[in-house]
């Protein structure tokens, strides 16, 4: 049996502000995204037993994106007491990562941006090399401008169960992100521990590595969906599939519509 999401986005008014970065930015990296896909009508058809999100009046997907973009904060404290991880890595996408981590801040939630704890980071100390702490991860936007931003956490400094969700943003570093085994052993710990788990555009492959994905339907972006189909996976083209605990998505025109499912889980999950 199939289940429906109907979702209304209604445009209203917010100022742009992606952590500290200027409206200049935003626009570059929606432009870059609209180039790539742009007037593409997300008109999702699909069959089987897990769940899909359906937009009950398709528009293109950068118009809703936009949308979603200058949309108001109507209560920030609707996800006090919630917190969120976002399991990321060197490469990560840039707008898949700040957009949701302002989206999730701003209606009041905890957010942390995790990693795995590297080795360490060879850096200049005076005429010699040292080995120093990491402190900064590798951001690369849509448009391909390459940066660096901050985290919140390694690995090993947090548990699974002390989230109410996880999400992670897709990698855009050549080859994706690699399956490191601290980044899978987290994600079985989610799993295990009943966390709603939220993928998008080429992450889902983590969750294929990490064996979350055996015999449930999944989505992603094109490249992504070619692997899994190859795999045991049922593939779906929608802009969220959920099965189970997991809810997948395409790429960063399905962001509105993984944010609205990732909302409506955490205020189901809080009022039981």
């Amino acid at each position: 049996m199939k289940t429906l999401f109907r979702v209304h986005l209604v445009p209203t008014k917010r100022a742009l502000g992606l952590m500290g970065h200027s409206m200049m930015l935003v626009s570059s990296m929606l432009f870059a995204l609209t180039a790539a896909q742009a007037a593409v009508m997300r008109t999702p058809v699909s069959e089987g037993v897990g769940m899909a999100l359906e937009v009950s009046h398709p528009v293109p997907a950068h118009v809703e994106l936009t949308r979603f973009l200058l949309q108001g904060v109507d209560d920030p404290e609707q996800l006090r007491g919630n917190r969120v991880a976002i399991l990321a890595a060197d490469g990560v996408d840039g707008f898949e990562l700040d957009i949701p981590w302002r989206f999730l801040v701003e209606r009041g939630a905890t957010v942390d941006v995790i990693i795995p704890r590297p080795s360490g980071t060879l850096q200049v100390a005076g005429s010699g090399a040292a080995i120093g702490p990491k402190t900064r991860i590798a951001v690369i936007n849509p448009s391909g401008e390459e940066r660096d931003s901050s985290f919140d956490r390694f690995l090993d400094q947090v548990q699974a169960h002390d989230y109410d969700a996880v999400y992670l943003p897709g990698n855009r570093a050549s080859g994706g992100e690699p399956a490191q085994p601290p980044s899978l052993a987290f994600l079985r710990e989610a799993e295990r521990a009943g966390k709603p788990i939220f993928a998008i555009s080429n992450s889902p492959l983590l969750l294929l590595e990490a064996g979350l994905l055996d015999r449930k339907q999944a989505t992603g972006n094109p490249a992504t969906l070619s692997k899994l189909s190859a795999s045991n996976v049922a593939v779906i083209d929608a802009p969220v599939v959920q099965d189970g605990n997991i809810h997948t998505s395409r790429d960063a025109f399905d962001v509105p519509a993984m944010m609205d499912v990732l909302v409506a889980t955490l205020l189901a999950r809080s009022a039981k």
